[in-house]
C-alpha cells in the first residue's frame, strides 16, 4: 500500500557550557588587598594541580537534554506537534511556524476514485480525471481544545459551482475518529467534514442518510484561493469536544484521513485520491452506510483512517 512521503527535522541547540569548556575564573586568580596571590602565600604545584581538576571537571561536557517525540514516525500515521501560540483561523498559513508538511498526491495515495470506479496512478488522469499536476500538503497542530488543519491544494483551475453537494468541487476532505473502540461504523465522535473551495461545509459524518450537516458545531473554516485559481489554501480547527475528547496527551491517537476532491459540480466530473486506507479484518458494523460500502472508502467505513499522533 502507497502511503504519503515524509520530512522530518530535527533541531537540537546544544550550549556552550563555560564559554566552550574555557573556564575564564582560572586565568583570573585574584588578589587580596595587599596585591597578594592567594591570601598571602604563594601557590603551589598541588594548588595548582587540584584547580586544573576541578576545572576540568567543571567543563566537561555535558549531553544536552533531547526532546524525545512519544510518537513514532511510522506509514499511516501523522503527527500533530503542539501550537506554539495562537493560530488565527483566516486561510493563511503564516501563524503555523515550520511545521512540517505531507505530500499526497497520485503517484502515492492509497485509493483514486473515478466516475467509472477506483483507478491506478497510470490511469489516474485518463480514466478517474484527476487533473495532472494535483497536490495537496497538509499539516496538523493541536492546542488545549482544538485540532488544526493546514491544507495547501494544487490543481489548475480551482472550480465547482454546487452549493449543497461540495465534494463534486474541489474541496477537501477530513475523516476524524474519536472512538476507543472502532467498528467501522460512525458514531457521534466520527466525522466526515467535507470543505469546499468556497468554504462550504458540510458534515457527512453522523449521518447514516448522506445527506450532510450544514455549519456543523465545533467547527471553524476559512479558505483563500490563490489569484491564478491554481490552487487554495484551508485552514480549519475542530474543537476536541466533537470527537469526544477535553483535552490530547502527548502520544495519544485518533483515526485521521485525507481526500482531496476536484470536480466541476458533478459526480460525473468528480475525482478523489485518498491518503490512506487501513487494511482491516470483517468490520462489525451495523448501519447499512458502512455494510453497503463498496468499493471501501473512508466515508463508510471508519477503520479505513490512518491515525494522527500529539506530540
Amino acid at each position: 500500500m502507497a502511503s504519503g512521503r515524509w520530512r522530518w527535522t530535527t533541531l537540537v541547540v546544544v550550549g556552550c557550557l563555560a564559554a566552550c569548556g574555557l573556564n575564564f575564573d582560572r586565568y583570573d586568580p585574584g588578589m587580596d588587598a595587599g596585591g597578594v596571590l592567594d591570601g598571602g602565600r604563594d601557590a603551589s604545584a598541588a594548588d595548582h594541580a587540584a584547580e586544573a581538576a576541578a576545572t576540568d571537571a567543571m567543563s566537561t561536557d555535558v549531553a544536552p537534554d533531547t526532546y524525545v517525540s512519544p510518537c513514532k514516525p511510522l506509514p499511516g500515521v501523522l503527527i500533530a506537534p503542539q501550537a506554539a501560540g495562537p493560530i488565527t483561523i483566516d486561510g493563511d498559513l503564516g501563524d503555523w511556524g515550520s511545521t512540517a508538511f505531507t505530500l499526497l498526491d497520485a503517484t502515492d495515495a492509497a485509493l483514486i476514485v473515478g466516475p467509472s470506479g477506483t483507478c491506478s496512478a497510470a490511469t489516474a488522469t485518463s480514466q478517474c480525471l484527476v487533473p495532472d499536476g494535483e497536490t495537496a500538503e497538509l499539516a496538523l497542530l493541536y492546542d488545549s481544545a482544538n485540532l488544526y488543519f493546514g491544507v495547501r491544494v494544487t490543481v489548475p483551475g480551482v472550480g465547482g459551482g454546487s452549493t449543497t453537494a461540495p465534494y463534486t468541487n474541489d474541496a477537501v476532505e477530513i475523516y476524524l475518529r474519536g472512538d476507543a473502540t472502532a467498528t467501522g461504523d460512525y458514531t457521534s465522535n466520527d466525522h466526515q467534514y467535507v470543505v469546499d473551495w468556497q468554504n462550504l461545509v458540510l458534515d457527512y459524518g453522523p449521518s447514516s442518510t448522506d445527506m450532510g450537516q450544514a455549519s456543523p458545531p465545533g467547527v471553524t473554516s476559512a479558505v483563500q484561493v490563490a489569484s491564478n485559481t491554481n490552487g487554495y489554501v484551508l485552514e480549519m480547527k475542530v474543537a476536541l469536544s466533537e470527537l469526544g475528547q477535553t483535552t490530547l496527551t502527548p502520544g495519544q491517537m485518533l483515526g485521521f484521513d485525507l481526500g482531496v476532491d476536484h470536480g466541476q459540480g458533478t459526480e460525473a466530473t468528480r475525482s478523489l485520491l485518498v491518503w490512506w486506507m487501513a487494511s482491516h479484518a470483517a468490520p462489525s458494523c451495523m448501519t447499512p452506510k458502512c455494510m453497503a460500502c463498496n468499493p471501501d472508502q473512508p466515508y463508510c467505513d471508519t477503520l479505513t483512517f490512518g491515525l494522527v499522533c500529539a506530540d
